[in-house]
Order: C-alpha cells, then structure tokens, then sequence
C-alpha cells in the first residue's frame, strides 16, 4: 500500500466531512461572530493536528503496551460520537440574545469538536490502517502523514467562518432542518462505527 497524501487526506475529508462540521459548528454556537468563527477553526485545525501527531509517532506503541486492541478504539470512538452529537441534537436553543452570546463564549470547540469528532474511533482507526502498514516509520513518512493531517484539519477548520458567512443569510427554518440533518449523519456514522465492530467481536468469541 502507497502512502501518499492525496489518500489520506481523500480518505479524512470523506470521513470528516466539512461541510457537516461546519452546519454543527453553527448548530453548537448559533449567535457565534466571524472573529471568534475565525478562533475557532485554527483551534479545532492546531489541536486535532497535535493529537494526530502524537498518535502518528507514539499511538500503536501505547496500545500495543496497554494491550488495547483498534477494535476497542472504533468502538469506544463510536460510543463517544454517538452521545456527544446526541447530546447536540436535544441542546434546547436558548431564548434571550444576551444569554446566547454569553453561553457562546463558555463553550470551547475542543468538545466535541477536536474530540471525538475530528479526533475519533473513525479517524484514528484511518489512521492506524495506514500507519500499520509501515515497515519503519521514519521521518519522512512521519512528515508525510504529518502534512496530510494537517491538511484535512485545515480544511475543516477553515469551514467555520465560511459556514458563518454562508449560512446567516439562510432563512432559520431552512438552517434549522438542515443542521438537524447535518447532526443525524454525524449520529449514523457514530453507530455505523459501533456496528461495523460486531462482526470482529462475534468472531473474537467463536
């Protein structure tokens, strides 16, 4: 298997799709402002880039000596993406504009944006395809699947403010029902996580 960027980063953006990351981000601060917009996306891009990182230069080796299995982790990520969008999906929207800008401001973007949605049971299982299949990871293929990473987190970071600037036009009626759809998908793909690791636990207990 070539690693190359081009595959990785395909295979991140159509797992972490953009455009859905986006309509939740805009789900999860509804009064958010394009400066903070701005903050945001170099957070989610800077902090899911680190983790990667790490993961990318130490992660097997830890669960190799935790004896923690990709199996537990796809499972443990779906768990985790699951409840954290379901937890978006019943957040009651809050009345008053002036306590809509301050819960704004209290909430930070590391959860459940860096973790689990960027940084997952999926992802990192993506990850770990490529990664186990690497004879000796030196620097270059460290550098190359660094670059790659820090593309698609990029990418999805730049997606906040231009889903604010794109979507505060959008009657809330249209926004509303879209975001919902937006936030079912990431759901559905939490579960599929969970459902795709059935068929490896059946088989771990025959």
């Amino acid at each position: 298997m070539e690693l190359t960027n081009t595959s990785l980063v395909v295979s991140l953006l159509t797992l972490l799709n953009p455009f859905v990351i986006g309509l939740i981000y805009l789900n999860f601060k509804p009064q958010v402002g394009l400066r903070e917009s701005i903050r945001d996306g170099i957070t989610i891009c800077l902090g899911s880039t680190m983790i990667m990182l790490v993961i990318i230069a130490i992660g097997t080796k830890i669960l190799d000596f935790l004896g923690v299995s990709l199996m537990s982790i796809r499972v443990a990520g779906g768990i985790i993406l699951a409840l954290s969008v379901y937890g978006l999906m019943n957040s009651s929207p809050i009345s008053e504009e002036h306590d809509s800008h301050a819960t704004t401001r209290q909430q930070s973007v590391i959860s459940p944006f860096v973790t689990p949605i960027c940084v997952g049971g999926a992802s990192i299982s993506l990850l770990f395809s490529y990664i186990s299949v690497i004879p000796e990871l030196s620097l270059p293929v460290f550098i190359n699947l660094g670059s790659a990473v820090f593309l698609v987190f990029l990418i999805i970071g730049l997606f906040m403010p231009i889903s604010v600037l794109c979507f505060r036009r959008v009657s809330d009626g249209i926004l509303s029902a879209v975001k919902s759809i937006s936030l079912f998908i990431v759901f559905s793909i939490g579960i599929n996580i969970l459902i795709s690791a059935i068929p490896e636990i059946i088989a771990q207990k025959t």
